[in-house]
């Protein structure tokens, strides 16, 4: 009798579903890929874990990780190259319930909030910095020109000034730079530029892309685990970051 396989942990379903090329013929035969290897790719390739903290997460052995994601990429290089459709449905997985202490996926939106609380108790604090307008309440556009920060870090919040904000130039290096040597772990923001970008990944900051204009709004946005992470940075223009 055949061993029956083993369900993978997958932390949610993915928001999209389908994929369609523009331009290609959406009654050709697509590609399927299983949610569990949709998790594998994005365990590993976006959030960065290795194979083996992919298959502690996941609940299975490292070899049966790196056959998932092989299939997985190798089903995401035909379609990219022959121009096919990608549907993400089946495969053997079970939803992440919520009831786990600590999950350690890095972006469940069940867990953020207790994995947040987690790191606390170890002695990891979580600093967010929010980039200011003159009013001292809304997300200012330019993160490095920004005429204030706020500083929030257990619940309690504090303004202070950008001293990048006057920079004859580089004034995102200095700015990031700012938010690193005040210990800032977590940075909501309209956009940034991949200079200070760099900064904050050698430093292990998360980025996360602001909603709305309210920085109180985005706080709460946070802690409710709605905020996306950042994941395109722009090189810089006119000065401004």
């Amino acid at each position: 009798m055949p061993r029956p396989k083993k369900c993978r942990k997958v932390c949610q379903m993915p928001s999209t579903q389908a994929f369609v090329p523009v331009g290609g013929d959406a009654s050709a035969p697509g590609i399927i890929l299983t949610v569990d290897e949709y998790e594998a790719i994005r365990l590993i390739d976006k959030e960065g874990f290795s194979q083996e903290e992919c298959g502690t997460y996941m609940n299975i052995a490292r070899t049966t990780v790196q056959q998932i994601y092989t299939s997985a990429r190798k089903k995401l290089a035909d379609a990219l190259v022959d121009g096919l459709s990608i549907k993400i449905e089946g495969g053997d997985y079970q939803l992440c319930t919520g009831n786990e202490t600590y999950c350690g996926c890095g972006g469940c939106r069940k867990h953020r909030l207790v994995c947040a609380h987690y790191s606390q108790q170890e002695g990891n604090t979580m600093k967010i910095a929010i980039p200011l307008d003159e009013n001292k309440q809304d997300v200012c556009i330019a993160f490095a020109r920004a005429p204030y920060f706020l500083f929030s870090e257990n619940d309690s919040v504090q303004i202070v000034d950008n001293p990048a904000a006057q920079a004859q130039g580089g004034a995102g290096l200095q700015a990031a730079q700012f938010l690193v040597d005040n210990q800032i772990t977590t940075l909501i923001t309209v956009r940034c530029g991949q200079n200070a970008a760099d900064v904050f990944k050698a430093a292990g900051m998360k980025i996360y892309k602001s909603e709305g204009t309210s920085a109180q709004d985005n706080l709460t946005a946070l802690a409710n685990g709605t905020l996306e992470e950042l994941t395109h940075f722009h090189a810089g223009f006119q000065g401004i970051q």
